[in-house]
């Protein structure tokens, strides 16, 4: 009896899920806005054309084609949203939820201010049949089944954006409104267009949530546009992705360039990584930014000297890049993420709550030096 009582919830709550989505009307993602590229791409979620930079090796054009950074703006008076993507390469990632490797993350304006409203993943397996797969029982993709993201809303406009997965590829997007709801593009209300390459950190590696990265936070809290360039574990100042930094038509470029190479790399490549953008802007201001504390270093001595090392040395190598180069400047702040020791997700990257106490601390820096070329 208690077998047959729950089938019968099963088949209730399947059944109420497919008659949801028979009331769904489904819009291409690139009929609305979409913020967070740099450049044009044959696939609109990659953020390089990787082919045309055959410098790259496999994981770096593999980490280029995923969709950090990037998200889908659009108004509607909907009561509820949905998502239908279509994955390419996706995975979870050690440390961090599916809502921000492979999940949607909506933020809607409110009283002036984007406020978070709901993040959602699809399983990635599931048991069928007594085994772990990562299909349904139509051969469907889990991760490609339609997502509720959000329900139970009023029916007054809204302003939406949906950040995009962090740590994965999308081939394809739609975002679902119920039937005879309107859904629009609305115009970008972010100002200017600042380009942020970098590491992990960058990425946002073990935030809760695809819009809680220290680039996303900057940008609701300035209202200035940023682009998030983050390449998990190979921000190494490589000079094809200055030649690239440089190629866009960013109003200034901010590096975290610190955080993944060693100390010969450094060497090696900082003057022609900024060679590389100089050759096409000369006048852009590039902004290069102290790597964090990283929390792994608080009781192993071999890591502690070995962070120490890097940060020292960087200090002398800016010391000289300033005094080299004309509008390059060095945001050198320390303690980012704070000094309790509370903010990190493995010893190595933040929380959400770190990179947002990151953002706070060198925003103040950021704006006075985008104020000398009246990025405002």
């Amino acid at each position: 009896m208690k077998r047959l009582t729950l089938l019968l919830i099963a088949l209730l709550v399947v059944g109420t899920g497919a008659m949801a989505q028979k009331n769904v009307k489904w819009v291409d993602a690139q009929t609305l806005t979409h913020l967070g590229k740099l450049s044009k791409t044959t696939n609109p979620y990659h953020r390089i054309e990787v082919a045309d930079y055959p410098e790259l090796n496999k994981r770096e054009a593999q980490l280029l084609r995923k969709s950090a950074g990037e998200s889908i703006l659009f108004e509607t008076n909907s009561t509820t949203i949905w998502v239908r993507p279509k994955f390419g390469y996706a995975r979870e990632t050690a440390g961090m939820p599916r809502n921000a490797s492979c999940g949607f993350n909506l933020y809607i304006e409110k009283d002036g201010a984007w406020t978070w409203a709901a993040s959602k993943s699809n399983s990635y397996y599931k048991y069928i049949d007594g085994q772990i797969s990562d299909k349904d029982k139509n051969g469907v993709r889990l991760l490609d089944l339609p997502l509720q993201v959000i329900k139970d809303m009023d029916n007054s406009s809204k302003k939406c954006i949906i950040y995009l997965p962090l740590y994965s590829e999308l081939l394809h997007l739609e975002i679902g409104v119920e039937q005879g709801a309107e859904i629009k593009a609305l115009e970008n209300p972010f100002r200017h267009k600042i380009a942020i390459f970098g590491s992990s950190f960058t990425h946002g590696s073990c935030a809760s949530a695809s819009g809680q990265t220290y680039p996303a936070f900057l940008q609701r809290q300035t209202g200035l546009y940023f682009c998030g360039l983050g390449m998990s574990g190979n921000s190494k100042l490589q000079p094809c992705l200055g030649r690239f930094l440089g190629s866009t038509d960013a109003d200034a470029i901010v590096v975290d360039a610190f955080s993944n190479p060693n100390i010969k790399t450094i060497d090696e490549r900082i003057d022609l990584f900024i060679g590389e953008i100089r050759a096409q802007r000369p006048e852009v201001p590039i902004i290069f930014l102290r790597t964090i504390h990283r929390e792994n270093r608080n009781f192993d001595l071999k890591n502690d000297q070995r962070e120490q090392e890097r940060i020292d040395h960087v200090e002398k190598v800016m010391k000289r890049i300033l005094s080299t180069y004309d509008h390059v400047y060095f945001i050198n702040v320390k303690n980012q993420t704070g000094t309790d020791h509370e903010t990190s997700a493995d010893g190595i990257h933040p929380t959400s709550w770190g990179y947002k106490r990151w953002a706070d601390a060198i925003q103040k820096d950021l704006l006075k030096i985008f104020k000398k070329y009246g990025i405002k």
